[in-house]
């Protein structure tokens, strides 16, 4: 197993074969994060020491067995994230990842983390798993691109203003013969 490949919990596999059989879907709509390292077990149903949980901001198909799932991490407190929990609708830990040693990022209490990861299932039935996406990452600018904007349409006014008084500069050259 790769060091930083999730490890899909019997919970998740369960719900997920659950679903299949029942014809519907799963749906992972939150992801965890915590500061402690160890080695997961499918076993578990919860991180070991969570520090915060965001809803998926992002998602999307990758490929064949595969999401990318994109998460904005804005805890107010310092620390290194050493694990990582993928949460179903429901609050079943569907999967998870951590190590003893590797840190993943750093949160800090001045910074908005925006933090992707690709999760392969290739170990459940895909066909039953959805994702949450109603935290649309894109929304997340929204006050950037706003404030962006107001910006530049002032600059723009500003330019057209003083082309225009320079064209009333040289109208008043012109006329008076300089």
């Amino acid at each position: 197993m790769s060091d930083y490949t999730p490890l899909i919990t019997q919970a998740g596999l369960n719900a997920a074969v659950n679903a299949t059989q029942g014809g519907f879907k799963i749906e992972i709509s939150h992801i965890a994060v915590g500061d402690k390292g160890y080695a997961p077990s499918r076993s578990q149903t919860v991180l070991q020491n969570e520090k915060d949980r965001v809803m998926v901001s992002g998602g999307k198909h990758a490929g064949p067995g595969q999401w990318h799932l994109t998460g904005v991490f804005e805890k107010k407190e310092s620390f290194a994230v050493r694990e990582v929990g993928f949460y179903l609708s429901d609050g079943t830990l569907f999967a998870i990842w951590s190590h003893p040693i590797n840190t993943l990022f750093y949160q800090t209490p001045i910074a908005k983390v925006i933090q992707g990861f690709d999760l392969i299932l290739s170990g459940v039935p895909i066909e039953a798993i959805s994702v949450d996406i109603s935290g649309d990452l894109n929304l997340y600018y929204g006050d950037e691109f706003l404030s962006l904007a107001v910006i530049q349409t002032k600059q723009l006014i500003a330019q057209v203003q003083t082309m225009h008084r320079q064209i009333q500069f040289n109208n008043r050259l012109l006329k008076a013969g300089v």
